[in-house]
């Protein structure tokens, strides 16, 4: 049970709401004013049974506990939650939730180690032992803003100095053992520093708090680098150093520039080159690259003229791309058929630095050769073209097999039809191979690959009299159609604009609040929708950096069971979507109408104001009943068309569990 549950479950919707409004029985039910609007006739309406509110005057708003001290108390939901949970004499952590013990230790973690960010740095700054740090950074360019922004420190060239220092502060050994600041030596079971007498440079995650360090030496004796050891905090392959800083930038430029290095990363931001990012030297990660994914669609990797590493990172890319988000296309055949192929979601290129360069050194020397070098970046594409050709010997049948293999997926991908047949024809003429042969070998990939994904879809669920079954995600029972709703959204985001458009199009309002009854859907919609407002999107499960940590246990919840990748093309699930809504709207306009048939016949016809009463329930159920019938109007031509085109529809209230 979730601590909003929980609260639910020890309070009771009547008594809350009657330290506000004046409630009488009606029948199982309680009315009173709204206190929401001015009224003369009550039409405010508490359900026990439910746990729910509703006007049925001019608000015509409703919803659960939450919803009515949010909107009386002018409350968000966290105080909400603050509020009644100290009514139910629940004690909350500042995250709003119950912390499990190994949340205290990841939390504990990350305060260990801002301090020993704060201890580094402030060395840097006043130690006289630090001169030697000093002398560094000023010969490589860095200047007092940038070693202040990025906090940049210096252990000292003492085995035990942070030992002593912290432990005197009141810090245990394991404390400093589990932030990956101490090392541990087996043979004589004693504790010593990590990092000894070098530039130390905090990592931080994206929103900002310090996760590990990569402490550079000041020679290039190995290991030029050392980098904190995975941590509960930390893990190098997740994080991308310099995002917290740089994410509002990629939004700004629409693109992010890819380096290898911490000091990359440095010059590039004091140079005000802000929407670059390192990889810390390693080949990038699927979820490195998810996390991009969230501020733009364009990666630009920035690599070193004749590197083998360049190469392995490149590699990476060309393997982790794989796991991005695809977008389905509609694709003209030669026999003039459309089928639907899956396209890169992305657009990444490669800028090649000048012979004898890295980033810092350019960046320093001329930032407008980066400008156009960045400018100039080469499509993902052309460069594996170069890499596959020079790896493989293209006089032997082997080596023009290979080599067909591995750039057909890349040109399978590429969404122009013009870009492909260039493509097709410059691979052609570097094998020697026909062109058909090749047209054929990115069909037969690209049939394996639909096979694939098919094979990974969620089980079908049927829907009575929608025609063909939808693959779709069966949401849990206990969210409905309401959940299904929120699910598809989160693993698509831009049907959220599409079915707002589609929604207005019929002459329905947009996706709402009152379209959900629990005010964590109601708080993960404005959440959703706020992100949108702001051009942004969103990717899971990075998505729970956005949403307050109050939400993160429901979103988690949410989620759980969802496919990694949407099982439908973009058009059908926007049409999809919005046919789900249509539904939502409809089971709670059957709600409604229920609930008003239910008091006009348990109203007590003598009280006060009865005739009134009776004539305002019989308005609100006409027009209710004028909503229901627009909504099945809409469904049901929405279904004929979905019969007609083979396009699948939601699962039905029934098969939601609603």
């Amino acid at each position: 049970m979730s601590v909003v549950d929980d609260i639910k479950g020890r309070l009771d919707i009547v008594d809350v709401i009657s330290a506000y409004v004046s409630l009488k029985k009606a029948g199982r039910n309680f009315k009173g004013l709204c206190p929401f609007h001015t009224e003369k006739t009550p039409s405010f309406v508490v359900f026990p049974d439910n746990q729910s509110w509703h006007c049925f005057g001019s608000c015509g708003t409703g919803g659960d506990l939450f919803s009515f001290i949010m909107q009386k108390e002018k409350l968000d939901f966290g105080e909400a939650l603050q509020v009644l949970a100290q009514r139910a004499g629940i004690e909350l952590t500042a995250r709003g939730e119950e912390v499990s013990p190994e949340e205290q230790v990841r939390e504990q973690t990350r305060q260990v180690l801002q301090a020993a960010a704060a201890y580094f740095h402030n060395l840097l700054l006043s130690s006289p032992a630090a001169q030697m740090a000093r002398d560094y950074v000023s010969r490589r360019g860095l200047d007092d803003n940038t070693i202040s922004r990025f906090q940049l420190g210096y252990a000292l060239n003492d085995w035990e100095a942070l030992k002593r220092t912290f432990l005197a502060q009141g810090y245990t050994t394991d404390h400093l053992l589990t932030a990956g600041l101490l090392i541990h030596n087996e043979e004589r079971g004693s504790t010593y520093d990590r990092f000894r007498q070098r530039l130390m440079i905090p990592i931080c995650d994206v929103q900002g708090r310090v996760i590990g360090f990569g402490a550079r030496a000041f020679d290039d004796t190995p290991p030029k680098y050392l980098n904190s050891p995975q941590t509960l905090v930390f893990d190098k392959g997740r994080v991308l150093y310099g995002l917290d800083q740089a994410r509002r930038a990629i939004r700004d430029t629409g693109h992010v520039v890819i380096v290898e290095g911490y000091m990359d990363v440095l010059a590039a931001h004091q140079a005000g080159e802000r929407n670059v990012v390192a990889s810390m030297g390693t080949a990038l990660t699927e979820t490195q690259l998810r996390q991009l994914k969230r501020y733009t669609n364009e990666f630009i990797l920035a690599l070193d003229a004749d590197d083998a590493g360049s190469h392995a990172t490149i590699r990476g890319v060309h393997m982790a791309r794989q796991a991005l988000e695809k977008e389905s296309v509609a694709v003209p055949t030669a026999s003039g058929m459309v089928r639907q192929e899956a396209r890169l979601a992305v657009n990444v290129r490669v800028m090649t630095l000048p012979q004898g360069f890295d980033p810092d050194d350019l960046i320093r020397h001329d930032v407008h050769q980066w400008h156009a070098l960045v400018k100039a970046a080469a499509p993902l594409v052309d460069f594996l073209f170069g890499v596959v050709v020079q790896e493989n010997d293209l006089s032997t049948a082997k080596g023009k097999a290979t080599v067909v293999r591995e750039l057909v997926p890349l040109i399978q991908e590429l969404a122009d039809p013009i870009e492909r047949t260039h493509y097709v024809q410059r691979l052609a003429r570097l094998t020697q191979v026909d062109e058909r042969t090749i047209q054929r070998e990115i069909e037969r990939q690209a049939a394996a690959s639909k096979l694939a994904v098919s094979a990974d879809r969620q089980p079908r669920v049927s829907h009575p009299g929608a025609g063909a079954a939808a693959p779709v995600s069966a949401p849990r029972p206990s969210e409905g159609m309401a959940g299904y709703v929120l699910q598809q959204v989160l693993l698509q985001p831009r049907l959220l604009g599409e079915a707002d458009r589609q929604l207005q199009e019929l002459g329905f309002e947009p996706l709402r609040d009152a379209d959900f009854g629990r005010s964590e859907q109601r708080t993960l919609l404005q959440v959703l929708t706020d992100l949108q407002g702001r051009g942004e999107t969103w990717q899971l499960p990075a998505l729970a950096e956005d949403v307050p940590p109050f939400l993160q246990s429901y979103l988690a919840d949410l989620v759980r069971g969802l496919p990694t990748r949407p099982s439908l093309a973009a058009d059908q699930a926007a049409h999809d979507l919005v046919n789900a809504v249509l539904r939502l709207r409809q089971v709670n306009l059957q709600q409604r109408l229920q609930e008003l048939r239910y008091l006009q016949a348990n109203d007590g016809g003598g009280a006060e104001g009865a005739n009134s009463s009776e004539n305002d329930y019989r308005l609100l159920v006409e027009t209710q009943r004028q909503e229901l019938g627009r909504l099945q109007v809409a469904l049901s031509r929405r279904s004929l068309l979905s019969q007609s085109s083979q396009r699948p529809s939601p699962p039905t209230a029934a098969a939601t569990g609603i």
